[in-house]
């Protein structure tokens, strides 16, 4: 459980270190007619890599308390 909890955080935190707008553009413009009328703002892509990496500080922290746990067992 401990070992799938780093493996996601380790994938969190590669996709709050990668470009933001490059992932936008990618994955999320093709749906509109006017993609650049729709983009998010920085703050948007700001507050999406916090949260990324909240996310993956948080499963680090529930994957050592996993281990912790095991190890008193």
């Amino acid at each position: 459980m401990g070992v799938f909890l780093l493996l996601l955080a380790l994938v969190l935190a590669g996709l709050g270190s990668a470009d933001q707008r490059a992932l936008w553009w990618r994955f999320q413009a093709k749906r509109f007619r006017d993609p650049s009328a729709n983009e998010p703002s920085d703050s948007a892509y700001r507050s999406q890599r916090v949260v990324a990496f909240l996310c993956a500080a948080v499963l680090v922290g529930m994957a050592i308390w996993t281990f912790s746990l095991a190890a008193e067992m």
